[in-house]
């Protein structure tokens, strides 16, 4: 399926250019998690790379002191004439939250379209890409509820 019409718009979507904050952010397991189907709906990008036009910026963080430390230093430099971006936080762990990770969730807040949460989930410990597990239960309940967030209707 073609994103694109006859001029080049893209067409449809919502589309995602996710971005790692960090490495290890789980950015590759949020672009598939967005685009199950490997459409083109959702890409992964290298930083420094150039935002598409028409692409939805998401930023993809772990759930730790370093993780929102790293979120908190891009969106401080994110140059105005790229949209806001959405910031996903991925849980690290099954526990609650340090108090570091959610002092500086509530401070970016007015910096972001808003924040999505993936929650720990321990298939994706186990799988070497996310592809592999994308057929568990609680791992497609998680995709889903993502994409609901970002915008996509059920």
């Amino acid at each position: 399926m073609n994103q694109y019409n006859r001029v080049g718009t893209i067409v449809g979507g919502p589309y995602f250019a996710v971005l790692g904050a960090h490495g290890g952010a789980g950015a590759t397991t949020v672009t598939r998690f967005l685009d199950p189907k490997g459409t083109g709906g959702s890409i992964e990008l290298a930083r420094g790379s150039e935002m598409p036009a028409g692409y939805v910026p998401v930023v993809v963080v772990r759930s730790t002191a370093y993780g929102m430390h790293c979120a908190a230093h891009l969106l401080g430099t994110w140059h105005p004439s790229i949209p806001r971006p959405w910031l996903v936080i991925v849980k690290d762990a099954p526990l609650s939250a340090p108090k570091p990770v959610t002092f500086r969730r509530h401070t970016l807040q007015r910096r972001v379209l808003g924040i999505a949460d993936v929650p720990y989930l321990a298939h994706l410990r186990a799988a070497e890409k996310p592809d592999e597990v994308l057929n568990q239960k609680a791992v497609q309940r998680a995709a889903q509820q993502l994409r609901v967030k970002l915008g996509f209707s059920r």
